[in-house]
């Protein structure tokens, strides 16, 4: 997995001595066999093998035939030899194939799982206790848990029954409250992202006993057994984590489209996102998945044009062409601190008002 210091140190990398090599490569057992793997990586290594050193691609060769232990979902792996770079990230959750080779880090790819699948807290709950576990990219961190009084259902009838079903639901409200104190103890500091699990009664009591700024940080709820083992909950909560991200992708494809055609502080297309990321006002940035742009960049000040330029405007430096724009857009964006998000072409009808590309800005 990778994390928000690693994310950072590849926004920074530039190769010096010669250019870096990027790769992404679906690993994901339900879709493929290793040897299924092996062969997609000998093809996306072929296809840039005129302008990838040898010595990057035997780096990534060497590393999926004696390091990988084939794990996980996804790989993605950054070589520049020439300057002694190398990092290599298992993903447990899956990536499309993909293969660059650019002065930079291709990072497009990872800026979404980061934000998509970030850490996120799981409350598994019944009326005696929690299950508490903590997830970063889908890998297991941290786990807790409680465990209150025994509930005693009383079956028989009379006139006692009545007493007995009393003491029981007050048995189990005294440990849902133990439950959620538990829960904010250990989630407080470590994520603000949480899914509550269990049958949909006693996540319903468990989320009802929850403060209100806590409720709003439930993501997600699904159903699982109280006694389910942590993978089979880490994989319920990745499938959570996944329709809450196209979720939210579309209600920001929205928020952008409407926004902008409101006049607010919003730009669609290529040309007014460049513009506004330039001008340090974009907030939030979103693209199209896959989509790819040419541009030209100044070589003292690094301005970009989207037109044809010999020149720089503002500097009158040489303008260079740069095959896709838009990995240098996510870069800014990140080293900005904000944010990027990419969204599938499946996932918002707005996409195609949108230009493939736009953000929300701060004005």
């Amino acid at each position: 997995m990778i994390r928000d210091t690693e994310l950072q140190e590849l926004v920074e990398m530039m190769g010096k001595k010669g250019p870096v090599l990027s790769l992404y490569l679906n690993v994901d057992p339900h879709r493929r066999t290793v040897e299924k793997y092996k062969l997609a990586l000998r093809r996306l290594l072929a296809s840039v093998d005129d302008q990838a050193s040898s010595a990057d691609l035997q780096r990534v060769l060497r590393y999926f035939d004696f390091e990988y232990n084939w794990h996980g979902r996804g790989v993605a792996c950054f070589s520049c030899q020439a300057d002694g770079f190398w990092r290599a990230y298992p993903l447990f959750v899956p990536i499309e194939d993909s293969v660059f080779v650019n002065p930079r880090p291709y990072i497009k790819p990872l800026s979404n799982l980061v934000d998509n699948y970030a850490r996120h807290g799981v409350a598994v709950v019944d009326h005696e206790g929690v299950r508490l576990f903590l997830f970063y990219m889908g890998t297991l961190e941290d786990v807790s848990g409680m465990l209150g009084e025994d509930v005693k259902h009383h079956r028989a009838g009379g006139r006692s029954a009545a007493r007995f079903q009393r003491a029981a639901e007050e048995t189990v409200e005294r440990n849902v409250k133990d439950a959620v104190e538990e829960a904010i103890h250990f989630f407080e500091s470590s994520c603000k992202r949480i899914m509550v699990a269990g049958t949909d009664d006693n996540v319903s009591l468990f989320r009802s006993q929850l403060p209100r700024a806590w409720q709003e940080r439930v993501v997600g709820t699904f159903n699982v057994d109280a006694n389910a083992s942590a993978a089979e909950i880490g994989e319920l909560a990745l499938n959570v984590a996944r329709q809450v991200a196209v979720a939210r992708e579309r209600a920001l494809v929205e928020q952008v489209v409407t926004t902008a055609s409101k006049g607010g502080p919003a730009v669609m297309g290529l040309a007014d996102t460049v513009t506004a990321l330039q001008d340090g006002r974009v907030m939030q940035l979103v693209m199209t998945e896959g989509y790819e742009a040419p541009a030209y960049r100044c070589q003292n000040c690094s301005y970009i044009s989207i037109v044809t330029a010999a020149t720089c405007n503002f500097c009158g430096g040489p303008m260079l062409p740069v095959p896709d724009v838009i990995n240098t857009l996510v870069r800014r964006t990140l080293e900005a601190g904000n944010s990027v998000v990419v969204v599938s072409g499946d996932d918002s009808p707005d996409l195609s008002l949108l230009g493939n590309i736009g953000a929300l800005l701060r004005y």
